[in-house]
């Protein structure tokens, strides 16, 4: 399948801001590797920061396709919580085993320190959303009597949710450079036994 300029600027840019940071990229760099001339890159893309915003855009856009739905979530839950984490998990798993999507991963991460848009991101669309979602699925596991009702469905939601943000943090700056894959299937299993200790504590 052939790839257009802006597809390769776009790839391109997502193998060096993983390898060198954002801000260890210039256009200049971006261009030559791309095979084209520096001015050629502002016929797709106005600046760098469109080229970023266009690779977090994709991030979330890949992600919230293999969301699960609340209705569905809510029905499956009659049939086993273990039915929707694992539908939820394996979704995720088969993301971050995509070269594109985890190096994009080591971007936000590496980045949220000092890069405003990408810490806001981080914040927003990947913890807070996902966070609140969790809520919500909580809650309504209270409604079903799956979970006590005296627990604190926020606390539960972060205590479930940070446990496997930290693990990507660990493998993506903390561990790197280490196996992807290797680590996509590690996190699988400490995820299910996490949620397994979790959901035993709490189950009603």
């Amino acid at each position: 399948m052939k790839v257009n300029n802006k597809e390769k600027i776009f790839n391109v840019s997502v193998d060096l801001f993983s390898e060198r940071g954002y801000d260890g990229v210039s256009i200049r760099q971006i261009a030559r590797e791309v095979g084209i001339k520096e001015s050629s890159i502002y016929n797709h893309y106005p600046s760098k920061e469109a080229i970023l915003d266009s690779i977090l855009n994709y991030y979330i856009d890949k992600m919230l396709s293999e969301e699960i739905p609340l209705n569905e979530a809510s029905a499956n839950l009659d049939i086993s919580f273990d039915y929707f984490y694992n539908a939820g998990l394996n979704a995720f798993a088969s993301q971050l085993k995509d070269e594109k999507m985890s190096k994009i991963t080591r971007i936000i991460l590496i980045e949220s320190y000092h890069n405003d848009k990408i810490r806001d991101f981080l914040k927003k669309s990947i913890i807070e959303e996902a966070v609140n979602g969790w809520i919500v699925l909580f809650d309504l596991m209270k409604s079903k009597r799956l979970i006590r009702e005296d627990v604190d469905s926020r606390q539960l939601a972060e205590s479930f949710y940070k446990y496997g943000l930290f693990l990507l943090y660990e493998h993506y700056i903390i561990n790197y450079p280490e196996d992807d894959a290797k680590f996509v299937d590690e996190l699988c299993g400490k995820s299910q036994e996490h949620i397994k200790l979790l959901y035993d504590s709490v189950r009603g």
